[in-house]
């Protein structure tokens, strides 16, 4: 109700966030926080520390929500700029050696411009493939086809 009467205000959507958390529906919750973040910043919030904390709050429900999902798994290699198709095998033999139960369908991102989640130690410029492996096909082959699809590019 909160959110319907003052939709710009981003403490009504961290409330929001925090009931998605405590139902478990960590997906959701995750985006209620997102919004608020953004709100935030779009509302001049100066707080840099406070724009912080709602960050890795999402991240930390984004996490959550992953550990809790049974469709896919996901791993994360580092990336270096040269022979990314090499790269590209050995992660998803990494992959299968570590999550045998998600290889119905295993996807490397081939952008290589993933970072790490908020809990993990990294480089500071390390870039990161994306690993991810599905236990339905179709679910894994509607993902990797929405990801590596051309979009549009409009000049100017």
């Amino acid at each position: 109700r909160s959110i319907i009467q003052n939709p710009s205000y981003f403490r009504n959507h961290l409330r929001q966030a925090a009931c998605f958390r405590c139902l478990q529906r960590y997906s959701e919750a995750a985006r209620s926080a997102m919004i608020a973040d953004c709100l935030y910043v779009l509302a001049g919030g100066t707080g840099r520390e406070t724009s912080d904390l709602i960050q890795l709050y999402w991240q930390a429900l984004i996490q959550e929500a992953l550990s809790g999902e049974e469709s896919f798994s996901v791993l994360y290699t580092p990336f270096e700029k040269e022979d990314k198709a090499n790269q590209i095998k050995e992660a998803n033999k990494a992959f299968a050696e570590k999550h045998p139960d998600y290889t119905q369908h295993v996807f490397t991102d081939p952008h290589g411009i993933h970072l790490l989640p908020e809990r993990a130690e990294s480089l500071p410029d390390q870039q990161y493939l994306l690993t991810l492996g599905f236990r339905n096909k179709g679910i894994g082959k509607a993902v990797e086809k929405s990801v590596t699809r051309k979009l549009p590019i409009c000049p100017g």
